[in-house]
């Protein structure tokens, strides 16, 4: 969360001139709900399934860039999936860059709690495991967004 999955995902597909997705806002879309209501309405748990679904949907799309939400690798089988539609970047930030990109944003239901940045550190560490198993990695440290998105196609 906060790396810039959404931003760099939009650059890149245009670049590409691929469709671009984002499970989140797709998920919105769909429930006509925003992700935080779907969390306080449904929990974690339902999110999760309906995250799980969009993707097996996804496997039948081509020059697609997709950007997931940070914890859909928490749910066992999602990564398969993933691997399943292609190749999977992972976007690299510290713990301070991503706080700041993301300390304005209310929006986010995993971060509503009363001490936000131990929570970006909790989250961060629990799923770094998983982002790891990524296909390519990409520090996004002091880099531009073109940058980011041309490291992203010569890799590919």
């Amino acid at each position: 969360m906060g790396c810039g999955k959404t931003t760099i995902g939009r650059k890149l597909a245009v670049r590409l001139g691929y469709r671009f997705v984002d499970t989140d806002y797709q998920i919105e879309k769909e429930q006509n709900a925003r992700v935080k209501v779907i969390f306080e309405t449904h929990g974690e748990t339902h999110f999760r399934a309906l995250e799980t679904d969009l993707l097996n949907r996804l496997t039948k799309l081509n020059n697609t860039v997709i950007a997931t939400g940070g914890g859909i690798l928490t749910t066992p089988g999602n990564l398969e999936i993933i691997r399943d539609i292609g190749i999977s970047i992972y976007l690299k930030a510290c713990v301070e860059d991503i706080f700041e990109r993301i300390s304005r944003n209310t929006k986010r239901p995993m971060l509503q709690t009363e001490n936000p940045m131990q929570t970006v550190v909790t989250l961060l560490e629990k799923r770094q495991c998983y982002y790891e198993l990524a296909d390519h990695t990409v520090n996004t440290a002091a880099l531009k967004m073109g940058h980011i998105v041309s490291q992203i196609i010569r890799e590919l």
